[in-house]
């Protein structure tokens, strides 16, 4: 193994979520393990001495599609959130269907 790959396996790496886009909040399909329901995003990191809201990601440009996101699950946020990917409307109905998310699930 090089020496290079070495060094990144001993970084934290984010964890990539899916999820859909619904009025406004991220509804979390998977990792299955993570904590389900809709969880709320933010750019902060983990260990800021601030509410994780004052850095809330508005999600309004992702509305009514599939998202992954990279981050740090946090008990209902998730902490250094980046969407990096959005799907089209043709991926987003396979996300789906394959989830069985055609209304989505509720949270109180």
């Amino acid at each position: 193994m090089a020496k290079s790959e070495m060094g990144t396996r001993n970084m934290d790496p984010d964890t990539q979520f899916i999820g859909l886009v619904r009025d406004g909040r991220f509804v979390l399909l998977a990792p299955r393990s993570a904590l389900g329901g809709w969880v709320r995003l933010t750019s902060m990191p983990m260990q800021t001495a601030q509410l994780p809201d004052s850095a809330e990601l508005d999600l309004a440009e992702y509305e009514g599609r599939a998202v992954m996101v990279s981050g740090h699950d946090g008990g209902g946020w998730i902490y250094s959130a980046r969407v990096i990917s959005m799907a089209g409307p043709i991926l987003t109905a396979v996300v789906q269907h394959v989830f069985g998310q055609a209304h989505g699930p509720e949270r109180a």
